[in-house]
């Protein structure tokens, strides 16, 4: 890369001396109006046709200072970064104190991992008579490269809240659900509100591969806790745990996974769940971002009496983010998932299940965001009981949640969630409402 660099500003020394930059550029119509024509090109990005144009006026004006600046410009943003550097290249040889150039020098060079050479530009920056924007803007480039120059990277979350929901334990608010033979059978529809209480800490560990700067060791290990007020019995701790390899390049990141699980609930172990993740993340175009998961995990119970309960577990997820104007994101998620039991005779295992949701969120003020969510979830059964029919669950999931972003590490968010679950067999049907109040805390 060392070579690669020298090479390029040599190639820059020679073509600004031997060609001067043409002083006829402003009385040259034709070059005014091609100038003209690149620069609407630029500003309706459209860098294919913009770099075009600078290309054949950069021939001609090689000392030119905007038509350099323009034509890198649209070589960044086309990815072409050696056209990027020769153009600010040469501006840079006559007008070293051009901060704003240098910037885009810096940038280029960081986006070509050449991290060394990046941060002496960017330092070269900060130490210049600049807006405090664009000082903030260096000191976070220098941060990553910080990061990046380190053996790992070590995120670490923190989150703790409150909670209430009007219906713990799911009763269903019919009084009774008919069978086959024409019978029916009482329901419990005594519907139990309770407060709770959740912690929950998250870290992922990464460790760049020192061989291949596109690999690297990926871990992520979260701990939740949540603890009812009165009913304990549905208190839930959860260890998760997951690690792989994972290949980056520009617009493209691939994981490939192990993950495992334990659940403790009302203070005893229940289950816990192991199996392989791969996901895969395209950048499509300015931020798009395309996530495709693909999950086989194996379930197994560890109490003696759901013995029966031991499962495996195909999963598909598709996600797709879109970036809107004023930072908006709007979000559409799909997933496929196949559970089937292992052995026994037991009909709420095997099932197939479907899930949409549709999120989008707006920034309300500078520091204020609203996040509407609708989700659906339908789950098939695919056993027939003795005295009921194959159970068909369809559940409807709205959330509306608000952030207040402190700072760029802490943030409080409040959300509010209507759940109602429909079912073809009664004791399954239910609603419930919940808030939470949760503080999260980056560090």
């Amino acid at each position: 890369m060392k070579n690669k660099l020298l090479l390029i500003i040599l190639l820059s020394v020679i073509s600004t001396f031997l060609l001067a930059a043409d002083t006829n550029f402003a009385t040259n119509k034709e070059a005014t109006i091609k100038y003209s024509q690149g620069l609407y090109s630029y500003n309706q990005k459209d860098y294919e046709n913009s770099f075009n144009i600078f290309s054949e006026l950069v021939d001609k004006y090689p000392g030119h200072e905007l038509i350099n600046y323009y034509y890198g410009r649209s070589a960044f943003e086309l990815k072409k970064y050696d056209f990027a550097l020769a153009a600010y290249d040469r501006i840079l040889i006559s007008k070293p104190d051009n901060h704003r150039v240098r910037l885009e020098y810096a940038r280029t060079l960081f986006l070509m991992q050449s991290y060394k050479e990046a941060k002496k530009e960017f330092e070269a920056v900060l130490a210049s008579p600049i807006p405090q924007s664009v000082r903030l803007n260096v000191e976070k480039f220098l941060q990553m490269i910080k990061q990046k120059e380190k053996n790992y990277i070590l995120n670490r979350v923190v989150i703790v809240g409150l909670g209430w929901d009007n219906n713990v334990n799911n009763n269903t608010y019919e009084s009774y659900t008919d069978i086959l033979g024409g019978l029916r059978l009482n329901n419990n529809t005594d519907k139990r509100s309770d407060t709770d209480f959740k912690a929950i800490l998250v870290g992922n560990l990464i460790v760049p591969s020192k061989s291949n700067d596109k690999l690297s060791w990926e871990s992520t290990g979260v701990v939740y806790a949540k603890e009812q007020n009165h009913y304990h019995d549905n208190d839930i701790f959860l260890i998760s745990l997951e690690s792989g390899i994972g290949y980056t390049n520009q617009k493209y990141k691939n994981l490939t996974s192990f993950t495992y699980d334990h659940v403790w609930l009302g203070g005893d172990q229940i289950l816990y769940i192991y199996g392989l993740k791969n996901t895969m993340k395209y950048n499509i175009y300015k931020n798009h971002l395309l996530t495709l998961d693909l999950k086989y995990k194996k379930k197994k119970m560890i109490q003696d009496v759901d013995s029966q309960k031991h499962s495996n577990i195909k999963e598909i997820a598709l996600n797709y983010l879109l970036p809107l104007p004023n930072k908006d994101k709007l979000n559409i998620f799909t997933s496929y998932a196949s559970e089937r039991k292992e052995h026994g005779t037991r009909i709420d295992i095997s099932k197939d299940t479907n899930r949409y949701k549709l999120s989008y969120t707006k920034n309300i003020f500078e520091t204020y965001s609203a996040t509407l969510g609708y989700q659906i979830e339908k789950n098939r059964y695919k056993d027939v009981g003795t005295i009921t029919a194959k159970r068909e669950d369809d559940k409807r999931d709205i959330t509306l949640g608000v952030v207040k972003k402190i700072d760029n590490t802490k943030s409080i968010m409040v959300e509010l969630s209507d759940i109602k679950n429909d079912s073809n067999i009664n004791l399954y049907t239910y609603k419930k409402r919940s808030v939470n109040l949760n503080y999260t805390f980056a560090f």
